[in-house]
């Protein structure tokens, strides 16, 4: 007989960084999650990088004191403020505006563990050494079959099935999600070289007609190398990837294999480009590398996955728990599939640049770098694009220019804090720019704050703004807004935009 688990809202397979992120944010809205790991152990850290918008998110949340803590014990330089696009350096992170004007060095399993931290903090059960087999669907249920590390068989009953088992998704295919595009054409080497980095500045890169190499200190005694060889890019991604491979890429491009004779880690990956038309299909939704795989352009790939988990999450413990209808997670969907389309094109068109060693794409790259990259307009364009503050839900039938854009902190008067403080233990929030003397009768979801004008400038003279779970604008107004004008803005951003009565917490 399978092992029967008590019934769940949510159920996750996969404990990577969407997964986790989905699972906490599902928890924190008041969704019973249970998250299914296949794995017992820790892996490699692939990704190495958090991006600024993660930042804010994790922030909102009360996260930032954990993650800063634990990369300074990584590495003490551990905040970046000049970055990177396409290979080449000079974008100003150290000029955007926000609490956090770096990227944040620390391992993937790093990052891992404090989520699920995080995860179980807020109620979600997590289940390692579980694996996947297959689920089905019945009406508004969902039965996942699985197996657990003695051959035993597991069973878990919820509303929705998530998965976020990465790019060779089991869940994906069993729900018959076509994954268009191409397959890996080039690969790259990844190497955790048991070596003290060679330089004082934290990050090196060098390239000419053999290739290119980005080198930055991976912890006590380690260099991480990511090496695109111009002679060895169309091997194939199954070879091996051998450290005299490595000892003379290094000398190619940089003129010196550093001494290095051994490695923690070493991998080969390609630049497979591939994404599902659909987000959803019935009771399954996918999130993160489920959805799609793309060459890891600048670092990126995981901090959009947790951008996709924060946009998921809250919408499934909103529905779960009945204060929205079904159909609000097609708007999961209908947010973040335009996102991901035109960051697989910036990820296209960052390889386009980055990989052509002839003599012409080294002019190019030398072009770009020394008098594109430099201009203000064009640093702000591309820094937006990789921190994730480019990303917006704005619609063109938006009443207010604000609505859908991202929300930084910003101090409040009311209650005498900021708004990530606040944002840590609300749902939505309501920030008015009137005096709390003007009191609001509105539904206890709505946590209500006033603050001193101007608001954020993102605002644009917004003089009410209801604000997401997510730190996203659900509306704006440039005059103080009645109740039931948040009220209406309030329900037609959960997907029940038919008017109601307002009642009180």
């Amino acid at each position: 007989m399978p092992n029967r688990t008590p019934p769940a809202d949510v159920v996750v397979i996969g404990g990577g960084p969407a997964g986790l992120t989905t699972a906490a944010e599902a928890a924190r809205a008041g969704a019973r999650v249970v998250v299914l790991e296949q794995r017992t152990e820790d892996t490699h850290s692939r990704a190495g990088v958090i991006q600024p918008r993660v930042l804010e998110l994790l922030d909102v949340r009360g996260r930032m004191d954990q993650f800063r803590a634990a990369a300074a014990k990584w590495r003490p330089d551990f905040e970046v403020p000049l970055y990177m696009y396409a290979g080449l350096p000079g974008l100003r992170y150290d000029q955007l505006d926000s609490k956090f004007p770096y990227a944040l060095i620390l391992p993937q399993m790093t990052t891992e563990h404090l989520l699920e931290e995080w995860a179980v903090e807020q109620g979600a059960d997590i289940r390692h050494g579980v694996t996947y087999l297959s689920h089905t669907e019945n009406g508004d249920r969902v039965t996942v079959t699985a197996q657990d590390t003695r051959g035993a068989t597991v069973e878990v009953e919820a509303s929705y099935l998530i998965g976020a088992d990465g790019s060779r998704s089991k869940v994906r295919a069993a729900a018959g999600i076509p994954f268009e595009g191409r397959k890996t054409e080039m690969t790259a080497v990844a190497v955790d070289a048991e070596l003290s980095f060679p330089w004082q500045a934290s990050m090196q890169m060098r390239r000419n007609e053999h290739g290119w190499v980005l080198a930055y200190p991976f912890g006590h005694g380690i260099t991480r190398f990511i090496i695109v060889a111009e002679h060895r890019r169309h091997v194939s991604k199954t070879e091996p990837a051998t450290i005299p491979e490595v000892q003379e890429s290094l000398r190619l491009v940089f003129g010196t294999d550093f001494g290095v004779k051994s490695a923690k880690w070493l991998s080969r990956y390609g630049d497979a480009h591939r994404m599902v038309p659909a987000f959803r299909s019935n009771r399954v939704l996918l999130v993160g590398e489920a959805t799609r795989v793309h060459y890891p352009a600048s670092g990126i790939g995981m901090n959009y996955c947790i951008q996709d988990a924060f946009n998921l999450g809250w919408k499934l413990g909103w529905v779960t728990t009945g204060r929205a209808p079904d159909a609000f997670l097609d708007t999961y969907h209908d947010e973040r599939h335009p996102v991901l389309t035109a960051l697989m094109a910036d990820v296209a068109a960052q390889c386009t640049l980055h990989f052509d060693f002839s003599a012409g794409g080294l002019a190019l790259k030398d072009f770009t770098e020394r008098e594109l990259i430099p201009i203000p307009e064009v640093n702000a364009i591309l820094r937006d694009r990789l921190s994730g503050f480019g990303t917006s839900y704005h619609r063109e039938t938006d009443p207010h220019i604000a609505d859908g854009t991202r929300i930084s902190d910003f101090r409040l008067t009311s209650p005498g804090t900021s708004y990530a403080e606040v944002a840590r233990k609300a749902g939505f929030v309501l920030v008015d720019t009137q005096s709390a003397e003007m009191p609001r009768t509105l539904p206890g979801a709505i946590t209500i704050a006033t603050a001193d004008t101007p608001l954020p400038r993102e605002l644009d003279g917004a003089a009410t703004v209801l604000i997401r779970p997510d730190a996203y604008v659900a509306r704006a107004w440039n005059i103080r807004a009645s109740d039931d004008e948040v009220l209406t803005a309030y329900r037609t951003a959960i997907g029940h935009p038919e008017p109601a009565v307002v009642v009180a917490p």
